[in-house]
């Protein structure tokens, strides 16, 4: 039986098998990856999307918060909410009804893997900005990927320079640590292969001059904004 995922109706009968319900929550997630979203998007949808999974049973409920916090762990911080939540979901596992419910192997699988994410959630650094959003190098490495994608033959500089803008647009609009990250990156990129997109040069140049590092409070760490604000002045110098 295979359930139709992303935001598809979850009826409260159907039954899950032990395989296809981590096979389904990770299809969604890849699914709003490719869609563009972070990793932290991506996974506060999908955990929407199957929240009401886990009343269904023990094995679901082990399930869902077991693959999310796995998930939680490839991020680069882990929002510090989620990082309760996750561990007193875990640990608040009937392990009783569990056993009676899945296999000896499915059982030993779960315990494994619950117990291992236990011990690594608490290495993660921590966010305590409580908006989804990309993180500062997964973002610049985003930004730069995209950039030498581009069909640097068929498209004028003005066109790359806008492509780049309306791929992020939607992130720069989400909060102002996506936006000054994005601006920054394209513009080291625009000196590196000596773009002169002038108009576009002067708008982010302008924006660059005015940013004011204490407007992104929480959203990056103390390192991340010493790292970005050496780079704004680096490409400022050069500009």
């Amino acid at each position: 039986m295979k359930n139709k995922s992303k935001g598809g109706n979850f009826g409260m009968s159907l039954k899950w098998e032990y395989e296809e319900l981590f096979e389904s929550f990770m299809e969604d997630y890849l699914s709003y990856r490719i869609s563009n979203m972070s990793d932290s998007e991506s996974l506060a949808r999908t955990y929407n999307v199957y929240e009401a999974i886990q009343n269904q049973g023990e094995m679901e409920k082990a399930i869902i918060h077991i693959i999310y916090g796995e998930l939680l762990l490839k991020q680069s911080k882990v929002l510090v909410t989620a990082k309760e939540t996750t561990k007193k979901e875990l640990l608040s596992l009937d392990l009783n009804k569990l056993k009676n419910v899945v296999t000896d192997e499915q059982f030993k699988d779960l315990l494994i893997r619950r117990d291992r994410t236990l011990q690594e959630i608490d290495t993660k650094p921590l966010d305590y900005y409580p908006v989804v959003r990309w993180g500062y190098f997964e973002m610049t490495n985003n930004v730069r990927e995209y950039f030498q994608n581009q069909n640097f033959e068929a498209c004028s500089e003005e066109d790359i320079v806008n492509n780049v803008l309306e791929r992020f647009k939607r992130d720069c609009r989400n909060t102002s640590s996506e936006s000054i990250t994005v601006k920054t990156t394209l513009a080291e990129l625009l000196l590196l292969n000596n773009i002169r997109a002038n108009e576009y040069i002067r708008v982010i140049k302008s924006e660059l001059e005015q940013f004011d590092l204490n407007d992104i409070g929480e959203q990056l760490s103390e390192d991340e904004k010493r790292d970005l604000s050496s780079r704004i002045k680096d490409v400022l110098r050069k500009l």
